[in-house]
């Protein structure tokens, strides 16, 4: 899941549903001139005369004559021309027609030879060197830099219909706001601004381990539904958006894997043209446009900038279009302005590498349809002050995870200093000023006010009172056949009521059974930077066995949804822990437990607590469980942000996840059992080049001791219609129960891989999704033995639970189609071993249709 405040901004877009501001007639900029060539004043025909920042442009006349007519205007104009320097010139926003000559400064610099073969696409010997050379011109060359970076971040509504102009809550806004308050983008549409944000920070890289630190120093945030510091400035304050490397081969994008023009398999993916040859900066390069080869494949289009000498990337335009099989994109656009690092220390202070120092990101997202309200973000980072090849130690970039909590300031004086000093052309201009009044306005509407409640509460699942919060909404009612009507309110706190103390507690009551259920914790936070905490929880519920939180991995929705329906397998647990938790090394995550937990089946369920006596044994139903436990868990390169008092992870950038636990059950704590469980899982996510991606999740478990099936290992089933990942979708709830057992989910995503190919269909943006579920597992005859086959008093037949044979793996694979209507996925799926007979009297069903949703890009 995306990071909550980030969601908010998004989701609070379509909840105004949807402002709209419809493009209306805009006067006509008009710019003319003259380009002429400094040194002798003849015109120079032919040249590329352009708006800095639009896609607007024009070329000279045979007389060096220009005239460039704009919606709206940037705050400069580029010219350049073969064999001259790119000059740009700053222009008059305000002016409808202005005119400005400009002498063009000859480059005065050779070219590289080119050889070209016959029938060859010149661009190909380019692209040929570009890769040949990556290993001297790529950032990753360098053993270490760090720099400090200056961050702008907008945020506005767009694309507003007159259909969304009639919603009684844009009425609202647009009869607050004024006919200036507004601005305009370069294609007319009137934009409405709901974030501008800057930040300071100092960002530091080294190779070999490969580690990375960012501090951010300074940030200032004006929006709505955002803090002005935490979570935000940790999401908007740093490198986080901004930082693709076009030297990979792919590279990723909301979620995406995007194929690079200068990466492995460019003559795969795309189309070039060598279009000219011009002066950036003080490199003379070539000038590449690119265009995908299939404009559903998720490629880019636009232009790139080779160094003629070096073959290094100088500069490079990329443009994602609404072509591309990407769901709620409009456009997005990625520039980067790059310059060699020269090291002093070496012999004639030679290039070891080229490093962004320029990167602006704009992405153009829509809702569901034509008139669905937009949603605009621009991203703007200049880098200076950089220092290569100076690693720091590795206990350096041990950095703290959240920013201090003197991060945030409205210190005019210090932000003019930053824009002179730091910000470069990224600096605010008229607009960004203007953005944040019209947000300090917006603010006031008492309907934005409510809309910014309801988003945080959708997003989030809690409503917000001050330090204390009241929630999750997923789990506030539901209906079942031994509760009946289930209601449950609850809470927790955050970091205004504490930054140390964590209270979390729910009350719940079903008016079947007419009994209250209840939960609560405690934990004290010691350390943000090692993540070390100790808490209490206990808690006195319904439960279903196999489905515990535990379980399913924590997977909030299908819980919730578990408890509706027939609940087989239900039993009451009373459970109490006592934890320590912390990371002592980055990516080391280390649990100690300490807990006890009852369980009291309302199935008809009873075992042997003698089983060598067989049939004469004494049958017991109730399990009184007391242990202690220790789980390492790690996570390489796993990142994490801060908000409040939780912590949330960006993932590990696809290496794997890996977590071991060690369970010892004692008697000699008050327990029913002496016993030992092993337990371990890895999960990653990987990328298979142009064939999508896959994602696994590997399991195991084994303990050796004789114990009641709920104590061992039940295998979670989902025989609901909604489709589940990494579960068994063709098998009943605790229909099998293993000592020892491996299972495997594997996902894989193909994208447009196949579809994109075909007429049609392409245009539908379906993507084919496919899975293989497998369980290896066994339980051994003394397990066997604890279970009875005699009728229980009142004559009832008990519960089975079913075992595998160890030789023999359950199997089921499954296909399907995701992305219909951009939300919805319909997957098959077969069951294709332990197909005879029934559980339980549930006959086997090996084929089933399920269905889910999901918001993917």
């Amino acid at each position: 899941m995306k990071p909550p405040q980030k969601l908010l901004i998004l989701l609070l877009c379509f909840l105004l549903a949807s402002v709209t501001h419809q493009a209306q007639a805009q006067t006509m900029y008009t710019v003319t001139g003259l380009i002429t060539d400094a040194r002798t004043g003849e015109p120079i025909p032919f040249a590329s005369v352009a708006l800095v920042g639009r896609r607007v442009g024009t070329v000279t006349d045979e007389r060096g004559r220009y005239t460039i007519h704009a919606k709206i205007l940037s705050d400069s104009i580029a010219v350049s021309s073969l064999g001259y320097v790119t000059q740009r010139q700053f222009i008059d926003r305000e002016r409808t027609s202005q005119a400005v000559d400009i002498k063009l400064v000859s480059g005065g610099t050779a070219l590289q030879e080119i050889t070209v073969r016959a029938g060859e696409n010149p661009a190909f010997r380019v692209l040929r060197q570009v890769r040949k050379n990556r290993f001297i011109n790529d950032r990753k060359r360098l053993a270490a830099y760090e720099s400090d970076n200056y961050v702008k971040t907008q945020v506005a509504l767009s694309h507003v219909s007159d259909r969304m102009r009639r919603n009684p809550l844009i009425k609202r806004i647009n009869e607050a706001m004024s006919k200036h308050d507004s601005i305009i983008d370069s294609e007319g549409h009137r934009l409405l601004p709901i974030l501008v944000s800057e930040s300071v920070s100092r960002y530091y890289y080294r190779d070999n381990p490969s580690r990375k630190r960012e501090d951010i120093r300074k940030t200032r945030i004006k929006g709505v539904a955002v803090d002005d510091a935490g979570l935000s400035s940790q999401l908007l304050g740093g490198t986080n958006l901004v930082n693709q490397n076009f030297y990979d081969n792919y590279i990723p994008i909301l979620g995406k894997d995007f194929a690079s023009p200068i990466g492995d398999n460019w003559k795969n993916w795309y189309e070039f043209y060598l279009a000219d040859t011009t002066k950036i900066g003080d490199h003379i390069c070539y000038e590449i446009q690119f265009d995908p080869k299939r404009k559903e494949d998720l490629v880019f289009t636009g232009k790139a900038w080779i160094d003629t000498t070096t073959f290094a990337l100088c500069q490079i335009e990329t443009h994602i279009g609404s072509g591309a099989n990407l769901n709620y994109v409009r456009q997005l656009t990625i520039e980067q302005e790059l310059e060699p690092m020269i090291d002093s220390s070496s012999i004639g202070q030679a290039t070891v590498g080229w490093l962004p120092t320029t990167i602006r990101l704009m992405a153009d997202l829509t809702g569901v349809g034509k008139q669905s309200l937009g949603l605009r973000a621009e991203v703007a980072l200049h880098s200076s002050n950089i220092v290569i090849n100076k690693p720091h130690p590795l206990f350096f970039y041990e950095q703290p995870i959240e920013p201090s909590d003197t991060v945030a300031t409205a210190n005019e004086a210090y932000w003019d200093q930053v824009q002179q000093t730091l910000a470069g052309a990224e600096s605010l201009n008229k607009d960004d000023l203007k953005a944040r009044q019209i947000i300090d306005k917006l603010r006031t509407v008492p309907a934005v006010k409510t809309a910014e409640g309801v988003g945080q509460v959708l997003v989030t699942g809690f409503y917000k009172m001050g330090g204390i919060e009241l929630g999750p909404y997923p789990y506030l009612f539901a209906i079942n056949t031994v509760e009946g009507l289930r209601t449950r309110i609850g809470f927790r706190t955050n970091d205004q009521f504490s930054r140390n103390w964590i209270f979390r507690g729910y009350l719940a009551y079903g008016t079947f059974d007419r009994k209250f259920k209840y939960g609560g914790e405690v934990n004290y936070l010691f350390s943000r930077q090692h993540w070390t905490m100790a808490g209490v929880k206990m808690s006195d519920d319904l439960e279903r066995l196999g489905l515990t939180p535990e379980l399913i991995g924590g997977n909030r929705i299908f819980y919730a949804l578990s408890r509706f329906g027939r609940y087989r397998g239900a039993y009451r647990s009373q459970q109490k822990e006592l934890f320590f938790r912390s990371e002592p090394i980055r990516g080391i995550l280390l649990t100690a437990t300490l807990g006890s937990r009852t369980f009291d089946p309302i199935f008809p369920f009873h075992y042997r607590i003698h089983p060598d006596m067989g049939d004469l044994s004494p049958l017991q139903s109730t399990i009184y469980d007391t242990y202690w436990s220790v789980e390492a868990r790690l996570a390489r390169k796993e990142k994490y942000i801060m908000d409040g008092n939780d912590r949330i992870t960006l993932g590990t950038k696809r290496a794997p996840v890996f977590t071991i636990r060690y369970t010892r059950g004692l008697r000699s704590l008050g327990g029913d059992f002496n016993y030992d469980r092993l337990t371990l899982r890895a999960q990653q996510s990987l990328r298979i080049g142009p064939f999508g991606r896959m994602s696994y999740l590997l399991s195991g478990g084994f303990t050796p001791s004789t114990l009641p099936a709920p104590l061992l290992f039940p295998h979670t089933g989902n025989p609901t219609p909604l489709l589940t990942n990494n579960t068994f979708n063709r098998m009943q709830f605790y229909e099998f129960v293993s000592d020892r057992f491996v299972s495997i989910h594997v996902q894989h995503r193909f994208e447009g891989f196949l579809f994109n190919r075909i007429p049609g269909i392409r245009k539908l943006n379906w993507r084919l999704v496919a899975n293989v579920d497998a369980l290896w597992g066994s339980l051994s005859k003394e397990n066997q033995d604890v279970e009875t086959f005699r009728p229980l008093p009142g004559g009832m037949k008990p519960i089975h639970f079913g075992s595998l044979d160890g030789s023999k793996p359950y199997l089921e694979v499954g296909y399907g189609i995701e992305n219909i209507f951009k939300l919805i996925r319909i997957q098959a799926i077969h069951r294709l071993t332990y197909l005879d007979g029934g559980y339980n009297g549930i006959p086997i069903s090996p084929f089933a249709l399920k269905a889910s949703a999901s918001f993917n890009f």
